[in-house]
């Protein structure tokens, strides 16, 4: 049996694989990367993105462009096993079926896509980062306990909030307070974001954009009055820069998230990440249930 890919940082070994001959990975869900429903949906996503890296492209010859999750059920604290199958090898896309699961429970189901790190583009657009202020310096102080105020420096969650939440750092430089009750008038959208690291400084990796993708608290927060649930259904991220396997070097990265529609019991919400030099990293989307709690 392999070596597990255990790093140096809390968030290497949380999100930690060791993979098998028989084409399953086997990782330990921590609940310390837990949202108000269970394990937070882009912690989940860092290992199964773990998972490919081992067992579809273990030599790193590949890039990672597409992840699709439907998240089936919430997962417990304990062992996982990610299934994953090549679908497909081809000279500029491979693509893979990841099944995951604690014991006799289905957890998560998905489908991804590799292709060769740099392929030619006739043409290159990309959106824009927006027009915020810079990161705060990774050594930087906190803000007073629970505040959202947009500024330079990182928010020191509150006890009560996610134990995800104590897990990263935020910085918060879009959106409203959660629990305003700002709803937008139709055709509009609520959006959230900020600037986003790790408490140890560790390299920008695809692990780390997948838990990016679904780290920040929903737009959708700010729209209602009083506590809701927003599990996650299914989530697709498109990474588009090309990382290298060991990554770009330590540093915040921009969060921007978006949500234009609230109907049925259901929002889903868009999101984009980019480096403070405007590098586009991924695009996400995700629907989410929307419930109210209790």
């Amino acid at each position: 049996m392999a070596a597990p890919t255990v790093g140096t940082t809390a968030f290497d070994r949380a999100t930690a694989v060791q993979p098998r001959a028989d084409g399953i990975a086997v990782a330990t869900v921590d609940t310390d990367w837990s949202a108000p429903t269970g394990p937070n949906g882009g912690y989940l996503a860092a290992i199964v993105v773990r998972a490919l890296q081992a067992i579809a492209d273990p030599g790193g010859d590949l890039r990672l462009r597409s992840l699709t999750l439907h998240y089936l059920r919430g997962a417990a604290a304990g062992e996982l096993e990610v299934a994953v199958e090549v679908l497909r090898r081809g000279r500029r896309v491979s693509s893979a079926r990841i099944s995951a699961r604690q014991g006799d429970r289905a957890v998560l189901e998905g489908l991804a896509a590799f292709s060769a790190p740099d392929l030619p583009s006739p043409v290159t657009w990309t959106p824009r980062l927006p027009d915020v202020g810079p990161p705060p310096a990774l050594d930087a102080g906190g803000l007073p306990v629970g505040e959202y105020r947009p500024g330079d420096r990182w928010m020191q969650p509150a006890p009560q909030m996610p134990a995800v939440v104590h897990q990263v750092r935020l910085a918060p430089q879009l959106g409203g307070i959660p629990m305003a009750g700002r709803v937008p008038e139709p055709g509009g959208a609520v959006e959230s974001g900020g600037w986003i690291a790790l408490p140890e400084p560790r390299v920008i990796d695809a692990p780390f954009v997948a838990l990016a993708a679904d780290i920040w608290w929903p737009p959708v927060f700010e729209a209602v009055s009083r506590p809701v649930l927003a599990p996650t259904i299914d989530l697709t991220i498109h990474f588009r820069a090309s990382l290298p396997p060991a990554g770009l070097a330590a540093q915040a990265v921009f969060g921007h998230y978006r949500s234009t529609a609230a109907t049925g019991g259901f929002v889903e919400e868009d999101g984009l990440l980019f480096l403070a030099d405007g590098t586009l990293l991924a695009q996400s989307r995700q629907l989410a249930l929307l419930a109210p709690v209790g």
